[in-house]
């Protein structure tokens, strides 16, 4: 008799997991309390970002997590937006030159496709960028998604293996037969059976795992994020600025840095970093973004401060959009753990959590294809070593700043 398979959770990590268990002849189960890809899958910016992934685990899951998005173009029912044009990191200040010019040797050295790009170069690239633009980290091997479609599409891979993926259906707790996961039990007091059960509840598992007398450390990041109406298309890459780069502790290692450099008065004034992005989707809009800060909760509202920092560094580092019309806006709750990489693992008998993922665009659809290896008794395809289940995560602090 085939394996029974329970996923809690429908975003492009839980849907990933059902996509390949299916495939192998599992009987798959989701279970999602709103709709494939509500939570952080529908609400970032779509970055699938190799350029300042650390060494090691996140560095191989990523580069391994971008060449799986080429097979699945190939082999889901439906397609999904998805464009290869790099990445880049702009700058803006001579003084932050060394810092970058250090930070593209040592990528390089890593083994991403890397270079350094002059002012003419940036503004081939990103046609509504300040005219006095510094130069730009330029990384080939980063790419965009459009999340909310690779999930559907991933979905729709799921129910074409018939995985039976149920939206509406709120997961109340785990159940438990002795130590070994069984299965779950719904809001509505339903029982559901099965040989695993697999936790891939982003953002909200902290809360979901205590109702089961767990305590698992994943935090919570809230990004807020505008869109434009439909432009015409004038940036090729995902564009980060200079602000993003006191984020990465890739760059805060680095022998110049100097995080003087880095820091803006609208940071100041606002009391949260800026992750200053913008990206153009294939049907023209601009997502523009966005302050970061850490909720105690999920939460997914827009606050007055936030967009208006948004629009200030906006306005400030690409004049071209000065005029644009805007559409709508949104923000987007992250997980995160206090090291940054996710949790992969079986926990218990037969529960397996897959949750934590900060950068689940790169790395979701190869966690999906992991979990299924081992719940089928195989080794995973990447080494799952720093990502396991038991090792020391610091306690969550509300409002603490991470690093990634």
């Amino acid at each position: 008799m085939s394996t029974s398979v329970i996923v809690i959770g429908g975003g492009i990590v839980g849907t990933s997991v059902a996509y390949y268990a299916a495939r192998e002849g599992m009987r798959v189960t989701l279970f999602e309390e709103e709709y494939p890809g509500y939570g952080a899958s529908s609400r970032n910016a779509g970055y699938v970002w190799l350029h300042c992934r650390n060494a090691g685990w996140a560095l191989d899951a990523s580069v391994a997590g971008r060449a799986l998005y080429d097979e699945l173009r190939e082999e889901l029912p439906q397609n999904f937006e998805f464009r290869a044009e790099g990445g880049l990191i702009y700058f803006t200040d001579e003084a932050q030159a060394p810092i970058f010019r250090e930070f593209v040797e040592a990528r390089s050295a890593d083994g991403l496709d890397m270079e350094l790009l002059d002012n003419r170069e940036v503004r081939n690239l990103v046609g509504p960028i300040r005219p006095d633009v510094a130069g730009a980290s330029f990384c080939a091997n980063d790419a965009q998604i459009n999340t909310a479609t690779v999930v559907d599409a991933i979905a729709a891979g799921a129910r074409a293996e018939s995985a039976d993926i149920r939206e509406g259906v709120r997961v109340d707790r785990i159940l438990f037969d002795g130590d070994r996961a069984i299965g779950a039990v719904t809001v509505e007091g339903e029982q559901h059976l099965a040989d695993y059960v697999v936790v891939a509840t982003g953002a909200w598992t902290e809360k979901f795992m205590r109702a089961s007398g767990w305590d698992v450390r994943v935090g919570r990041e809230r990004l807020q994020v505008l869109a434009t109406k439909p432009l015409p298309q004038q940036i090729a890459p995902v564009v980060y600025g200079p602000a993003t780069a006191k984020q990465y502790t890739l760059f805060r290692n680095l022998p110049s840095w100097d995080e003087s450099l880095f820091l803006s008065p609208i940071e100041e004034e606002s009391g949260s970093w800026m992750l200053t992005l913008a990206a153009q989707r294939a049907n023209g809009e601009v997502l523009l973004g966005c302050p970061m800060d850490y909720p105690d909760d999920i939460d997914h509202d827009v606050t007055m401060m936030g967009m208006l920092s948004t629009m200030r560094s906006i306005v400030d580092d690409f004049p071209g959009l000065r005029d644009v019309k805007l559409d709508r806006f949104w923000a987007g709750t992250l997980p995160t753990t206090s090291d940054m990489v996710p949790i992969i693992d079986e926990a218990a008998p037969g529960l397996m959590i897959a949750a934590g993922h900060t950068f689940g665009n790169s790395t979701g659809p190869v966690t999906g294809k992991c979990i299924m290896q081992l719940m089928q008794g195989r080794d995973p395809e990447i080494d799952l070593s720093e990502v396991r289940w038991g090792r020391h995560l610091d306690p969550i602090v509300p409002g603490a700043v991470m690093h990634w």
